[in-house]
């Protein structure tokens, strides 16, 4: 959902700003791509588990606009028992009469942006709502009977402090959401935060601090009853992301819209495409019957081994499952890569026979950590 009513000047999506966008022309498209994609790769009413309306922000949209386009879906897949139906939404999109007709349309988890709960964070990220509307929207949420909220967060906003961090933490965890997504801020090239902060770290939290929080949110949500079950997200037990599960665990997943990515196991060790970004120009080419991809790429052996491990360590509580890892590659993963043994020694990884996970240290090294796996010749 490429549509936005303002455009964070932190964000590098491909969205852009329209206050009102042409929602049955895109809901159109967005059914006509589907419905040549599972026809094409052979998925019609394959079982689907999980739908995930992101963005963009998706919440700008009718409701009669998201249930056009979840009941189209449903049409050509097969929608599985307990499906899982998620819709990022920002504070400012939404009220009590749409959040409640949102979940008639079909949405079973809500996720709301709120970014911030500090009004100087919130301005600063050029954010369109405060933090008491962020407040309201969760609560606004809950009335409408949403039973499976999640929260997404960001830390190392320029003059954010540990104490700042650390109150946003407990605000969030008193509200007791069933999942908290956070991450640090990043300065994007071609965004207007890269041309103001982009030389340099100046005004920005530093290295130090910036991990300082991290480890913080950590010990704050731990201890509050959430488990951090992948490096950036956390949960209360059985709210896990099953969407975004799927992604880190290499299941397939189609996407359909502009810059939509997809990924099939299949054939081979799997493949990926993607699509054009610009929204109309995608709308043009699908109301041609053309293809809206960009491109794509077949994995090598190597690839695949190398995007499963570092998919893996991204799951703090599992971990690189070995014996997985072997019965689809041919080796287990200490056969694949070197460099193990000097990682463990540094107190970064630990391994149970062919298991291997990252340490409360090493979540703060995984870039570090992946370079240092070196592929052994097979």
């Amino acid at each position: 959902m490429p549509f936005c009513k303002r455009k964070c000047p932190y964000c590098d999506f491909k969205s852009i700003e329209s206050a009102r966008p042409p929602e049955d022309r895109f809901a159109f498209c967005l059914s006509k791509e589907l419905e040549k994609l599972t026809g094409e790769e052979g998925l019609h009413k394959a079982l689907l588990r999980t739908i995930y309306l992101g963005g963009g922000t998706p919440s700008i949209l009718s409701p009669e606009t998201v249930a056009k386009i979840i009941g189209s879906i449903k049409s050509f897949l097969r929608p599985a028992e307990g499906l899982e139906v998620t819709l990022e939404a920002n504070p400012d999109t939404v009220g009590l009469q749409k959040l409640a007709a949102f979940r008639k349309a079909g949405a079973t988890r809500l996720s709301i942006g709120f970014q911030a709960l500090d009004d100087r964070h919130l301005v600063l990220l050029g954010r369109p709502h405060t933090a008491e509307a962020a407040l309201d929207a969760f609560r606004l949420a809950r009335e409408a009977g949403f039973d499976n909220v999640g929260v997404d967060l960001m830390f190392a906003i320029p003059g954010q402090t540990l104490a700042d961090w650390e109150a946003t933490l407990k605000r969030v965890s008193v509200l007791r959401p069933e999942h908290i997504s956070l991450y640090g801020l990043t300065i994007e090239e071609g965004t207007p935060f890269h041309g103001r902060y982009g030389k340099g770290r100046e005004g920005l939290p530093s290295e130090e601090t910036e991990a300082r929080m991290y480890v913080m949110a950590r010990e704050v949500l731990t201890g509050a009853g959430y488990s951090h079950y992948e490096v950036s997200n956390f949960s209360l037990p059985g709210y896990q992301s099953a969407h975004n599960s799927r992604y880190w665990k290499g299941g397939d997943y189609l996407g359909i819209g502009p810059s939509a990515h997809s990924y099939l196991s299949r054939p081979g060790w799997g493949r990926r495409w993607w699509n054009i970004a610009g929204p109309y120009e995608y709308m043009e080419r699908v109301e041609k019957r053309e293809s809206p991809k960009e491109a794509g790429e077949a994995l090598t052996r190597e690839e695949a081994m190398a995007e499963a491990m570092m998919l893996g360590l991204r799951m703090v509580e599992e971990g690189v499952n070995g014996a997985l890892f072997a019965e689809r590659f041919g080796l287990a993963p200490g056969e694949a890569f070197s460099g193990w043994d000097e990682l463990a020694s540094e107190g970064l990884v630990t391994k149970r026979g062919q298991d291997f996970k990252l340490t409360e240290k090493g979540l703060l090294f995984l870039n570090e950590i992946l370079l240092r796996l070196s592929p052994k010749a097979s």
